[in-house]
């Protein structure tokens, strides 16, 4: 069955640990954590952590409510009082259930998607949404940002006076006992670490993300032998209270209704709630950085499943909840559909219409689906279209060029997306827009300057 999602999901390299009532059922590694060298994934394979890690976070948090240093309905800017709060009144159990309306910094576009590579101190993490709009009032809706999880990094390191991955390892990983879990920055060497990777046309390319980009909880590598030790240690009472654990991992307020498209879905305190039919389900799932990360417990079960991947998409989520239903005797999800492959056509593009089209861009959201995080609204990319030595290529702000590839309908398409379909708006033998058709993730947007390099970095601001 893991291999059979692997394969759906295009996934190069995955380790999976499976635990019911203080049995391992399977521990085992499955394809690649380096496919340059065809090393094999093991079970104890280490992995950029993505998602499993968050609860953590608020597990750090909530052993200072426990020990007096935050109250939960505490103000944030009792404690970060440079971050703008445009009137608004933001506690910290808001940021911790998702309920605060402060924008999601890597939903924005150019902040992040243009910055990736690039290590940031906490305040250049912050600087990428303070100021940005609210998406909603405070506590009046759960709308998922990442932001409030560098926000509550912040408040832990101000109020304990230590750095965030000295906090966790001494407040946390070293009573767990884990010992393959370590702080994974740029200044660290991680024994067996998988190579990141993403789809690029019908292959894999380094996923070259730097983790030092993101907010420092994103920045820890770990096992999923680790991840279940973890877990257990919160379950065992070693790490915070029962009636804290019981706290975090129940629903109050806007958080009750996480989704309109799923109503059983609710969040906690850092972590997911919800349910695999009528199994109640804890954890937390995610992908960034070319990693993919899921770790659910199903208390009433005793089942307990940690996946991690090398291979960004929530294809981690997407094996950890294959196996519970089988494991649970569910029937299995619909398979996902796998995408079309196409080889797109490369027609000669001339010298007048690549000056026609060259410029820099700027495109946003045509419509925010229900599908979608309300930052999204929010969401810029810059992209310039130029001719490169007799060659029209295309490049998103902060990462590499690629060329474009003319259809047969005049449209353009790209190897790395080629269900993409880009168009032009012409006005007077000039493009002045740019379109870009994508499944469920059109982008359109006005010419903004030149293709020169000079204008196309003057759109980064944050």
């Amino acid at each position: 069955m893991v291999q059979q999602i692997m394969a759906q999901e295009h996934v190069v390299g995955a380790s999976v640990l499976v635990a019911r009532g203080g049995k391992v059922l399977l521990h085992k590694g499955y394809g690649f954590a380096d496919l340059g060298l065809e090393a094999p994934a093991k079970d104890e394979t280490v992995y950029h952590v993505v998602g499993p890690m968050l609860p953590f976070t608020g597990i750090a948090v909530m052993q200072q409510v426990e020990r007096g240093k935050l109250s939960l309905d505490d103000d944030i800017s009792k404690f970060i009082p440079e971050f703008p709060l445009q009137g608004h009144h933001v506690t910290i159990r808001q940021l911790l259930n998702h309920t605060s309306g402060i924008v999601d910094y890597h939903y924005l576009g150019d902040p992040i998607e243009a910055t990736s590579r690039q290590p940031k101190a906490l305040d250049e993490v912050m600087a990428l949404y303070a100021g940005k709009n609210w998406v909603n009032d405070p506590g009046k809706k759960w709308d998922w940002s990442i932001s409030g999880f560098q926000l509550l990094v912040t408040i832990v390191e101000r109020v304990t006076g230590q750095s965030f991955p000295d906090y966790v390892q001494q407040n946390i990983f070293q009573p767990a006992g884990v010992k393959s879990t370590t702080y994974c920055d740029d200044f660290t060497l991680v024994h067996g670490l998988a190579h990141s990777y993403r789809r690029f046309a019908a292959g894999y390319v380094p996923a070259n993300e730097n983790g030092m980009a993101y907010n420092s909880d994103l920045r820890f590598c770990s096992t999923v032998g680790d991840l279940l030790q973890l877990w257990q240690s919160i379950k065992s009472k070693s790490l915070v209270r029962p009636e804290t654990f019981r706290l975090m991992s129940t629903a109050e307020g806007a958080a009750a209704h996480m989704s309109a498209q799923d109503p059983k879905a609710q969040y906690g305190f850092a972590m997911i709630l919800n349910h695999e039919d009528d199994h109640r389900r804890i954890g937390q799932h995610g992908s960034l950085i070319g990693y993919s990360g899921s770790l659910y417990d199903f208390p009433e079960d005793q089942l307990t499943i940690a996946v991690l991947t090398n291979t960004e998409g929530q294809n981690a989520y997407a094996i950890t909840r294959a196996l519970a239903r089988a494991i649970l005797g569910l029937s299995p999800l619909p398979p996902t559909a796998p995408a079309m492959e196409q080889t797109p056509a490369d027609i000669p593009v001339s010298e007048s219409e690549r000056r026609r089209l060259a410029g820099t861009f700027v495109l946003k959201l045509v419509q925010v689906s229900g599908n979608l995080h309300d930052s999204f609204a929010q969401f810029r990319r810059t992209y310039r279209v130029f001719d490169e030595n007799g060659r029209l290529m295309i490049q998103p702000l902060g990462e590499g060029p690629e060329r474009l590839l003319k259809q047969d309908d005049g449209s353009f398409s790209m190897r790395s997306s080629p269900s993409a379909h880009i168009s032009f708006v012409l006005q007077n033998e000039h493009a002045i827009a740019m379109k870009m058709d994508s499944p469920d993730f059109p982008l359109a947007g006005d010419r903004v300057g030149d293709a020169d390099p000079a204008t196309f970095h003057t759109q980064l601001k944050y």
